[in-house]
């Protein structure tokens, strides 16, 4: 009976580092495939008073393999979250347009090359809190990406306003690696658990 209860307990350990190491890990973005081009994108949060650590911007592909673009094209319009502005990367590498502090429009000059790899934050923007903002406020990006002869692709992020201090890096930041520490020690003792009473079950009935 008591072999059975550490099992049991191994086991509930085991479960929890799973989904401690599964909450560390980083937001999935949701996806549109419109024929063979797919574009990812991802979501955000922003620091009051600061700016997000990572830039926002759509993660392209080609799903037919290598392929060149022109006249590609990067669209932005925020909505729902005062206190919140968009901005052009300072180091883009295409022509940009900021006419409101909500909308945002990029065109590539030269060729976007496919190689098979996915162009991850194509002509991104720059997005920051004013100290009057409030955490826990979020809103929606609208992010519209087309090219000559591609159909706009159009989709949406999530602006999340949190406290001052941190970005969105949620597999580096100093409280997410210990949770997924803890996740991964918590899952490491429950297979040993696990193992060591099967071991000693085993001896026992043999």
């Amino acid at each position: 009976m008591q072999h059975l209860s550490a099992r049991r307990l191994m086991g509930v350990l085991a479960v929890a580092g799973v989904l401690l190491a599964t909450v560390a890990g980083p937001a999935q973005a949701g996806g549109v495939h419109n024929g063979p081009i797919s574009v990812a994108f991802p979501d955000i949060e922003v620091p009051v008073g600061g700016t997000a650590i990572d830039l926002l911007g759509p993660n392209v592909w080609h799903t037919s393999g290598p392929t060149q673009l022109t006249g590609a094209k990067v669209t932005y319009v925020l909505r729902g979250v005062p206190g919140v502005r968009i901005s052009p990367a300072k180091d883009t590498r295409g022509d940009c347009v900021n006419p409101t502090p909500t909308r945002v429009s990029c065109s590539e000059p030269r060729t976007l090359t496919f190689e098979g790899e996915t162009v991850e934050q194509y002509l991104p923007v720059e997005v920051k809190a004013a100290k009057t903002a409030k955490r826990g406020d979020t809103g929606t990006v609208t992010i519209t990406f087309s090219a000559d002869g591609v159909a706009p692709i159009t989709g949406t992020s999530e602006v999340r306003v949190i406290s001052g201090g941190g970005g969105r890096l949620p597999t580096t930041g100093p409280v997410a690696g210990l949770i997924g520490g803890l996740g991964l020690l918590l899952l490491g003792a429950g297979v040993v658990g696990v193992l060591a009473a099967r071991r000693r079950r085993a001896r026992f009935i043999a």
